[in-house]
């Protein structure tokens, strides 16, 4: 056996293995979080879990959905109207009707 490459080989895998405890532990910590926020609004506020990810879908829903909206015309340049003005009250008409 090439005797770096199997040292290498166990580098590369140690180093692998605590980055995956890293983020495994990371994600344990924020998962413990929103725990801990979701019980203390539910409990001192009357606020349920399904009101508050009810609340979080919305706004995920409008910001990929405006997200979506930009990249269609980011793709159609050539069909919009070339009148900043009125492409900018556009935009801001449909932010405040989606809201």
């Amino acid at each position: 056996m090439n005797t770096p490459l199997v040292i290498g080989a166990l580098l590369v895998s140690v180093l692998i293995f605590w980055w995956l405890l890293s983020v495994i532990k990371a994600s344990l910590k924020t998962a413990l979080l929103v725990v801990v926020v979701v019980f203390a609004l539910q409990v001192f506020t009357g606020i349920g879990p399904q009101q508050i990810f009810n609340q979080v879908g919305q706004w995920m829903g409008i910001s990929f959905n405006r997200f979506g909206a930009w990249l269609q015309n980011w793709g159609n340049k050539n069909k919009f109207d070339p009148d900043v003005k009125k492409q900018s009250l556009l935009m801001i008409m449909s932010i405040l009707i989606d809201q």
